[in-house]
Protein backbone atom coordinates (compact mmCIF):
# COMPACT_ATOMS: atom_id res chain seq x y z
CA UNK A 1 0.00 0.00 0.00
CA UNK A 2 1.36 3.44 -1.19
CA UNK A 3 1.26 6.24 1.35
CA UNK A 4 -0.16 9.13 -1.08
CA UNK A 5 -2.37 8.46 -4.19
CA UNK A 6 -2.55 12.24 -6.05
CA UNK A 7 -6.09 12.31 -8.08
CA UNK A 8 -5.54 14.26 -10.85
CA UNK A 9 -8.84 12.70 -12.96
CA UNK A 10 -12.24 14.14 -12.37
CA UNK A 11 -14.05 11.34 -13.00
CA UNK A 12 -11.89 9.29 -10.29
CA UNK A 13 -12.58 12.74 -8.01
CA UNK A 14 -16.11 12.10 -8.14
CA UNK A 15 -15.90 8.84 -6.57
CA UNK A 16 -15.50 10.54 -3.24
CA UNK A 17 -18.95 11.98 -3.30
CA UNK A 18 -20.41 8.93 -2.57
CA UNK A 19 -19.97 8.83 1.61
CA UNK A 20 -20.27 4.68 0.91
CA UNK A 21 -17.50 4.71 -1.13
CA UNK A 22 -15.68 6.83 1.33
CA UNK A 23 -16.27 4.61 4.22
CA UNK A 24 -15.20 2.08 1.99
CA UNK A 25 -12.06 3.56 1.75
CA UNK A 26 -11.77 3.89 5.27
CA UNK A 27 -12.12 0.63 6.64
CA UNK A 28 -9.77 -1.05 3.41
CA UNK A 29 -7.41 1.79 4.62
CA UNK A 30 -6.72 0.19 8.16
CA UNK A 31 -6.79 -3.92 6.83
CA UNK A 32 -8.37 -6.09 3.99
CA UNK A 33 -11.66 -6.79 4.17
CA UNK A 34 -14.17 -9.29 1.71
CA UNK A 35 -17.85 -7.47 0.14
CA UNK A 36 -19.44 -9.71 2.58
CA UNK A 37 -17.43 -8.26 5.75
CA UNK A 38 -17.75 -4.21 4.81
CA UNK A 39 -21.45 -5.27 3.64
CA UNK A 40 -21.35 -6.28 7.44
CA UNK A 41 -19.60 -3.59 9.29
CA UNK A 42 -21.97 -0.83 6.85
CA UNK A 43 -25.13 -2.56 7.27
CA UNK A 44 -25.60 -2.19 3.43
CA UNK A 45 -26.48 -5.12 1.28
CA UNK A 46 -23.42 -7.28 -0.46
CA UNK A 47 -24.19 -6.12 -4.09
CA UNK A 48 -24.33 -2.43 -3.43
CA UNK A 49 -20.87 -2.70 -1.53
CA UNK A 50 -19.98 -5.08 -4.50
CA UNK A 51 -20.62 -2.35 -7.05
CA UNK A 52 -18.89 0.51 -5.26
CA UNK A 53 -15.79 -1.75 -5.19
CA UNK A 54 -15.79 -2.46 -8.56
CA UNK A 55 -16.01 1.42 -9.17
CA UNK A 56 -13.20 2.06 -6.74
CA UNK A 57 -11.03 -1.21 -8.21
CA UNK A 58 -11.44 0.46 -11.52
CA UNK A 59 -10.16 4.04 -10.42
CA UNK A 60 -6.92 2.06 -9.15
CA UNK A 61 -8.23 3.09 -5.59
CA UNK A 62 -8.65 -0.38 -4.18
CA UNK A 63 -6.40 -3.27 -4.80
CA UNK A 64 -7.63 -6.75 -4.69
CA UNK A 65 -5.40 -8.91 -2.21
CA UNK A 66 -5.89 -12.05 -2.37
CA UNK A 67 -8.65 -14.87 -2.36
CA UNK A 68 -9.67 -17.40 -0.42
CA UNK A 69 -11.68 -21.01 -0.80
CA UNK A 70 -14.33 -21.47 1.36
CA UNK A 71 -16.63 -24.28 -0.07
CA UNK A 72 -17.97 -23.69 -3.21
CA UNK A 73 -17.42 -20.29 -2.56
CA UNK A 74 -14.86 -17.86 -3.48
CA UNK A 75 -13.58 -14.96 -1.64
CA UNK A 76 -11.87 -11.41 -2.59
CA UNK A 77 -10.15 -9.87 -0.18
CA UNK A 78 -9.23 -5.65 -1.08
CA UNK A 79 -7.23 -3.68 0.48
CA UNK A 80 -7.25 0.37 -0.42
CA UNK A 81 -4.41 1.32 -2.72
CA UNK A 82 -2.94 4.31 -0.37
CA UNK A 83 -3.16 5.60 2.98
CA UNK A 84 -4.40 8.72 1.91
CA UNK A 85 -5.78 10.17 -1.18
CA UNK A 86 -5.17 13.41 -2.33
CA UNK A 87 -7.66 15.45 -4.64
CA UNK A 88 -5.03 17.67 -7.08
CA UNK A 89 -5.21 21.45 -6.83
CA UNK A 90 -6.24 21.27 -10.46
CA UNK A 91 -9.28 19.81 -9.73
CA UNK A 92 -10.58 21.82 -6.81
CA UNK A 93 -9.66 25.25 -9.56
CA UNK A 94 -11.50 23.53 -12.18
CA UNK A 95 -8.54 23.43 -14.00
CA UNK A 96 -9.44 20.50 -15.67
CA UNK A 97 -12.51 20.14 -17.82
CA UNK A 98 -14.79 17.69 -16.28
CA UNK A 99 -13.66 19.22 -12.74
CA UNK A 100 -15.98 22.21 -12.44
CA UNK A 101 -18.21 20.11 -9.57
CA UNK A 102 -15.18 19.75 -7.67
CA UNK A 103 -14.17 23.56 -8.20
CA UNK A 104 -17.73 24.09 -6.75
CA UNK A 105 -17.39 21.93 -4.14
CA UNK A 106 -14.16 24.16 -3.06
CA UNK A 107 -15.77 27.37 -3.49
CA UNK A 108 -18.86 25.96 -0.64
CA UNK A 109 -15.86 24.95 1.50
CA UNK A 110 -14.28 28.29 1.69
CA UNK A 111 -17.92 30.44 2.01
CA UNK A 112 -18.34 27.67 4.81
CA UNK A 113 -15.18 28.51 6.21
CA UNK A 114 -15.66 32.53 5.98
CA UNK A 115 -19.40 32.14 7.64
CA UNK A 116 -18.34 30.42 10.15
CA UNK A 117 -15.62 33.41 11.05
CA UNK A 118 -18.52 34.47 14.14
CA UNK A 119 -17.79 31.87 15.96
CA UNK A 120 -14.27 32.82 16.80
CA UNK A 121 -15.46 36.49 17.36
CA UNK A 122 -14.98 37.70 14.26
CA UNK A 123 -17.68 40.55 12.84
CA UNK A 124 -17.97 39.71 9.51
CA UNK A 125 -19.97 42.23 7.17
CA UNK A 126 -21.78 41.58 3.83
CA UNK A 127 -18.91 43.48 2.14
CA UNK A 128 -16.23 41.93 3.99
CA UNK A 129 -17.40 38.55 3.35
CA UNK A 130 -16.93 38.99 -0.41
CA UNK A 131 -13.62 40.23 -0.17
CA UNK A 132 -12.56 37.10 2.56
CA UNK A 133 -14.02 34.86 0.39
CA UNK A 134 -11.39 35.61 -2.59
CA UNK A 135 -8.85 35.62 0.20
CA UNK A 136 -9.73 32.01 1.51
CA UNK A 137 -9.89 30.60 -2.29
CA UNK A 138 -6.50 31.78 -2.83
CA UNK A 139 -5.22 30.75 0.48
CA UNK A 140 -6.79 27.13 -0.44
CA UNK A 141 -5.46 27.44 -3.44
CA UNK A 142 -1.92 27.83 -2.57
CA UNK A 143 -1.83 25.45 0.65
CA UNK A 144 -3.24 22.54 -1.70
CA UNK A 145 -0.66 23.64 -4.42
CA UNK A 146 2.40 23.32 -1.67
CA UNK A 147 1.16 20.40 0.04
CA UNK A 148 1.00 18.73 -3.33
CA UNK A 149 4.11 19.26 -4.72
CA UNK A 150 5.58 18.05 -0.87
CA UNK A 151 3.26 14.63 -1.53
CA UNK A 152 4.83 14.35 -5.15
CA UNK A 153 8.68 14.79 -3.75
CA UNK A 154 8.52 11.68 -1.87
CA UNK A 155 11.30 9.73 -1.36
CA UNK A 156 10.70 6.84 0.52
CA UNK A 157 7.69 4.62 2.36
CA UNK A 158 6.75 6.82 5.63
CA UNK A 159 7.74 4.98 8.73
CA UNK A 160 5.52 7.20 11.13
CA UNK A 161 1.74 6.84 12.68
CA UNK A 162 -1.18 9.39 11.16
CA UNK A 163 -0.82 11.86 14.27
CA UNK A 164 3.11 12.10 13.69
CA UNK A 165 2.57 12.21 9.63
CA UNK A 166 0.14 15.13 9.82
CA UNK A 167 2.37 17.24 12.01
CA UNK A 168 5.43 16.02 9.84
CA UNK A 169 3.52 16.98 6.45
CA UNK A 170 1.83 20.37 8.24
CA UNK A 171 4.97 21.91 9.36
CA UNK A 172 6.62 21.55 5.78
CA UNK A 173 3.93 22.50 4.04
CA UNK A 174 4.08 25.43 6.40
CA UNK A 175 7.91 25.72 5.98
CA UNK A 176 7.03 25.95 1.74
CA UNK A 177 4.64 28.57 2.25
CA UNK A 178 6.60 30.39 4.24
CA UNK A 179 9.21 30.91 1.21
CA UNK A 180 6.40 32.27 -1.07
CA UNK A 181 5.98 35.86 -1.04
CA UNK A 182 2.32 35.52 -2.47
CA UNK A 183 1.60 34.15 0.72
CA UNK A 184 3.03 35.75 2.96
CA UNK A 185 1.18 38.75 1.25
CA UNK A 186 -2.11 36.94 1.60
CA UNK A 187 -1.75 36.30 4.85
CA UNK A 188 -1.04 39.92 5.63
CA UNK A 189 -4.23 40.75 3.53
CA UNK A 190 -6.26 38.33 5.47
CA UNK A 191 -5.43 39.73 8.83
CA UNK A 192 -5.70 43.03 7.84
CA UNK A 193 -9.42 42.55 6.82
CA UNK A 194 -10.26 40.53 10.22
CA UNK A 195 -8.48 43.23 11.92
CA UNK A 196 -11.07 45.74 10.13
Amino acid sequence: MRDFIIIKDPAVAKLFADESRREILHNLRHREMTACQLARMLEKNVSSVAYHLNALEEAGLVEQTRTQVKGNLIEKFYSAAAQRFIISYTLSEGLVPGSEDIAQWSKEVCRGAVQSLEAFGYEVSSEKEAELLKLFEQYAHLESMAYEELISEQKLPVKVMHPSLRLLLSLLTNVRLRQNLEYTELLDGILAELKG
